[in-house]
């Protein structure tokens, strides 16, 4: 006789012939799928640890103050106290910047002896540069010091003289 069963063909076997290639069929589709959804959940998974995107300080609406992701802590770029910065020289204003950073880099789960590169934006290069660098020369931990840039640029605010933004690892 002929038999169409779970397994469709149209070829002559017994019951139990049948029977038994579609419990094997079905066993191994079975794992193959269930192997399947396993990979595909351990690569959300992954995905999800290897590229999470940890944003602190969000309040402003166009952007995070902290970024953590892959190990790295970036931060915003800072400014001295806003209410104080007319009242502020370089070496006051590069003062409360930092201070801003420690703040954030705590905030991001590092500090300051774990910061691989500084960026520094100075308002009069000429008039200021010495004194920000002595302020920013005490505040660099002496043993790991980042790589650096500073270049003069014009501001947001008349009265900003410096901003300053670093790039930061996690502590192992």
């Amino acid at each position: 006789w002929i038999q169409t069963s779970c397994c469709q063909t149209s070829q002559v076997f017994s019951d139990r012939v049948m029977d038994s290639k579609c419990i094997v069929s079905g066993f191994f589709g079975g794992l193959v799928g269930a192997a399947a959804v396993a990979l595909l959940l351990t690569r959300q998974r992954s995905t999800v640890l290897r590229g999470g995107i940890k944003h602190i300080g969000t309040s402003d609406p166009r952007m995070s103050k902290v970024v953590v992701h892959n190990g790295y802590v970036h931060i915003s770029g800072q400014v001295g106290d806003l209410e104080k910065l007319a009242s502020s020289d370089i070496g006051e204003q590069t003062r409360q910047t930092l201070a801003k950073v420690d703040e954030l880099l705590i905030a991001g789960g590092t500090d300051r002896k774990h910061v691989i590169e500084g960026r520094i934006w100075v308002k009069d290069i000429s008039r200021d540069f010495a004194a920000m660098n002595k302020v920013w020369n005490a505040w660099i931990h002496p043993e790991a010091k980042p790589t650096r840039f500073c270049v003069q640029s014009e501001m947001a605010k008349p009265e900003i003289l410096v901003e300053v933004q670093v790039l930061a690892v996690l502590p192992e």
